[in-house]
């Protein structure tokens, strides 16, 4: 067998980063997307279509997955040329999947699936090319031929599943595999042939510097496992809880409370091992909610008793992972000495307490710094748990119907409470200077009276609309529906910006004047012209509406939007940026300054950077599935989608103080039910400093301030 040649070191590490970048990238992409994204549906593609948000990061990674495969051919000694050509060509195709993105999520192209395609198709039949009977063993026919076989058949298979409906089927997990299968091979080639090769990682001390890094690695995995294995436990009077790490990487920086009504999710800003807690009912419990007049307030812990409980089951926790780290050094280090039945040397000795000091400090150190409350960056309550973040006022209710509520519930209850309280302080501020309720893509659905009872009972003082009222742009739509009673019916002020599903052509401009004839409507660009900016408790609010119309043909949405924006800012040049600027479509707001950005139209919502996205309030509306598909290119606009809204939440420095979001389903049917609510911090939103002397306060009016176009 004749040596390998070629530079094996850069194609080993070229295609272990192929994977890497491919993989992390639809990962990260998909969780930058949110809840309205479906892995196990949806394709690769999609998280880099036109229309999708955070779009760059999974053309970032199409591209550097195409080149990684290009540089593995090129490093990739040992080979025959004709594979090695193959498998550069299929890098190429894969950079050019993200150079030819799909229009939208569920749109479609014959150049993207032709290309797409076509990469794959060269990523499995590479193998085949580059069998040499005279290379190393993995480069062999009876190695490479099978292998290529296995890829061309797992290729082949995704016609099985590709023209399921959207929203249905497996393709996007289909897919996943089989693009992992393809982004492996290389890597097994690589190793194969550079082991084949006689090769050795640098100097002896560079191995020793990297077997440390490896077995430091291990040590932290074995100390997550030890935890695990054996939770520590945390008490207080009436609750105790089993708590570990989580050795997920999805799940760094979360702190996660499981329980059988739902989890509690707070989530911090570090890299620190996720933490997971299961908490559960003391025996004692039976004996305190016998006494008259138990409250919630009895049950929680105090601040000093839940940082008691915390330092307690810290030490549990870091102790086990100790030990459990320390096994594994030792476990290496006796393998090394039964293998050579030998005294193991010094430097194995010394690497092995190294990586164990190193795992055991570092962990130590990175859940100390992670899991700091001014770290926290958004805290969340799945199903039942998820009603506690409503406001006091359920709590009270709550208490009022004690006899209905089990031991169980209650305890868990105020135990989220409690934890909100000391991670989420700043969201329960007694006397904001403004609470928003931000909703979005009504369509139809006259669901006035579950708005008025969030108004009412979460203290709202005024509401942001970001339009598609209705489904088809009149305003009989709208009367027939009980709109326009319904918004007067709320009480309180509410800020409109028309959507895309508001007028039947470019000038329609019916629905508008008909709002504007509803009492307590503000139109932040009415449609005689100009705009109107509304201060309120010292904060300044605007926006604009969506020049884009129902029956429009659904393509160019961002650049549509240009105009329209640009109009925005040339009008508002020379006034200071609103603290509030609200549109329709995520592109109307590209650019725009603003301490906080609201956009609806995608129905998911979304947080990038200081844009707010919600999404849709009414699941679609009533008639969502029946004008599905009508609109090419903008059809899955209107899908059936869980229903959501948004409280925003500004502090007396006019400043975003919190964010809730609260997503419930069942909406239509007139029995709302929650499926989770997350508070996020918003000073991770509205990043502007706090202006010196400026403050706002609580209660007055609001004044609305008429804001000239720009001649």
């Amino acid at each position: 067998m004749p040596r390998p040649t070629g530079h094996l070191r850069t194609a080993v590490v070229s295609a272990g980063a192929t994977v890497l970048v491919l993989v992390g990238g639809w990962s990260w992409a998909a969780d930058l997307v949110g809840p309205g994204y479906d892995a196990r549906t949806e394709s690769i593609s999609a998280l880099a279509s036109l229309e999708t948000p955070h779009r760059w990061v999974m053309t970032l990674a199409l591209l550097l997955t195409g080149a990684g495969h290009v540089v593995t051919a090129t490093a990739l000694g040992g080979a025959r040329s004709r594979g090695r050509l193959v498998l550069a060509a299929g890098g190429v195709a894969t950079a050019l999947v993200a150079l030819v993105p799909l229009p939208s999520r569920t749109g479609s192209t014959l150049v993207h699936t032709s290309v797409a395609t076509l990469s794959l198709v060269l990523l499995a039949a590479w193998p085949l090319l580059a069998a040499d009977p005279d290379g190393p063993p993995v480069l062999r026919p009876r190695v490479a031929r099978p292998a290529a076989v296995v890829l061309l058949a797992a290729v082949a298979s995704l016609a099985l599943t590709v023209g399921a409906p959207a929203g249905e089927g497996w393709f996007g997990l289909h897919e996943r595999v089989v693009a992992a299968l393809t982004a492996l091979w290389p890597v097994v080639t690589a190793v194969g042939v550079w082991w084949s090769a006689g090769r050795r990682v640098g100097s002896r001390r560079v191995r020793q510097s990297l077997g440390t890094v490896l077995l430091t690695l291990a040590c932290v995995a074995a100390g997550v496992a030890a935890t695990a294995a054996l939770p520590a436990t945390a008490q207080t009077r009436t609750y105790q809880a089993t708590v570990s790490l989580d050795a997920s990487p999805g799940r760094a920086g979360e702190l996660v409370a499981e329980t059988t009504f739902g989890d509690v999710e707070v989530a911090f800003s570090g890299l620190a091992p996720g933490i997971r807690a299961v908490p559960q009912v003391k025996a004692n419990i039976a004996d305190l909610l016998s006494r008259p007049n138990i409250s919630l307030a009895g049950l929680r812990p105090g601040p000093e008793e839940l940082n008691a409980a915390i330092r307690d089951v810290a030490v549990g926790v870091l102790a086990r992972f100790a030990a459990g780290a320390l096994l594994l050094a030792l476990v290496v280090v006796g393998s090394w000495a039964l293998a050579r039945r030998r005294r193991p040397p010094r430097a194995l000795v010394v690497c092995a307490l190294l990586a164990w000091i190193v795992a055991t400090l570092g962990t130590a150190a990175s859940l100390y710094t992670t899991y700091q409350p001014e770290r926290q960056r958004s805290f969340t309550a799945t199903q039942v748990l998820g009603t506690l973040q409503r406001n006091q006022g359920l709590l009270d209710d709550v208490e009022t119907r004690a006899s209905q509520v089990t031991p169980y519930l209650r305890n868990l209850l105020a135990l989220s409470t409690a934890l909100q309280q000391k991670y989420a302080g700043g969201a329960l501020e007694a006397e904001p200077a403004l609470r928003v309720l931000f909703v979005s893509d009504i369509h139809g659905g006259n669901q006035y009276p579950l708005m008025r009872t969030i108004v009412e009972d979460q203290s709202i003082d005024l509401v942001v609309d970001t339009g598609d009222l209705v489904n088809f742009g009149t305003v009989q739509e709208g009367e027939a529906a009980g709109i326009f009673s319904g918004i007067e019916s709320l009480g309180v002020p509410y800020l409109f910006v028309r959507g895309n599903h508001d007028a039947t052509s470019a000038s329609d401009t019916a629905l508008l004047r008909r709002m504007a004839r509803v009492p307590n409507v503000v139109l932040l660009e009415p449609a005689d012209g100009g705009y109107q900016e509304v201060t309120v408790a010292g904060l300044t609010l605007a926006g604009f509406n969506d020049p884009r119309y129902f029956g429009d043909s659904g393509t160019g949405t961002r650049e549509a939007q240009v105009p329209a924006r640009e109009a925005f800012e040339a009008a508002f040049a020379d006034l200071a940026a609103p603290d509030v600027v609200a549109s329709h479509e995520p592109w109307a707001l590209e650019g725009v300054e603003g301490g906080v950005l609201l956009n609806g139209h995608m129905h998911s919502t979304d947080l990038e950077g200081n844009r707010v996205q919600v999404g849709t309030f009414t699941g679609g509306g009533p008639f969502a599935h029946f004008v599905a598909g009508e609109a090419e290119g903008g059809g899955a606009e209107l899908e059936g989608q869980g229903s959501s809204f948004d409280i925003l939440t500004f502090g007396t420095d006019c400043r975003l103080s919190s964010l809730t979001r609260y997503r419930f389903h069942d909406v239509i049917e007139g029995r709302p039910s929650y499926d989770d609510v997350a508070i996020v911090n918003g000073s991770g939103i509205d990043t502007r400093p706090a202006e010196e002397g400026r403050t706002c306060e609580p209660g007055g009016e609001p004044v609305v301030t008429t804001v000239p176009a720009a001649s």
